[in-house]
């Protein structure tokens, strides 16, 4: 019995200890508000390609029955990068947040289905 509870001790340790690293790792990887804030304030054609493609990139990832928002006709990638910039600017909390969760928040909040 004892071998068995210092087992699944060590068990659960190892779990813990992969599950820290694993989460480590996404963070390190995990694209956050501010980097979107400091890339897409940037006056280079470059970093504003990379910003229409990331937005882009979430507006097609959300894009399925159901969604929450309903960007009218005619809507640019150029004007959701401005929204998001400015809610960043606006609201600093939203910095430590993914940029992909701040972008569709700004989605739903700036252009809501009716």
């Amino acid at each position: 019995m004892q071998v068995l509870l210092k087992l699944l001790a060590m068990t659960t340790v190892a779990s813990v200890a992969l599950a820290d690293r694993a989460n480590a790792q996404d963070q390190q990887i995990m694209m956050k508000g501010e980097d979107f804030l400091l890339a897409c304030s940037k006056p280079d054609q470059d970093w504003i390609g990379f910003c229409h493609g990331y937005v882009q990139a979430v507006v097609d990832g959300v894009r399925m029955p159901g969604e929450r928002f309903c960007a009218p006709t005619g809507t640019k990638r150029a004007d959701i990068v401005g929204a998001v910039v400015d809610q960043l600017l606006k609201r600093p909390e939203l910095r430590s947040l993914n940029a992909a969760s701040v972008v569709y928040s700004v989605l739903i909040r700036t252009y809501p289905c009716r």
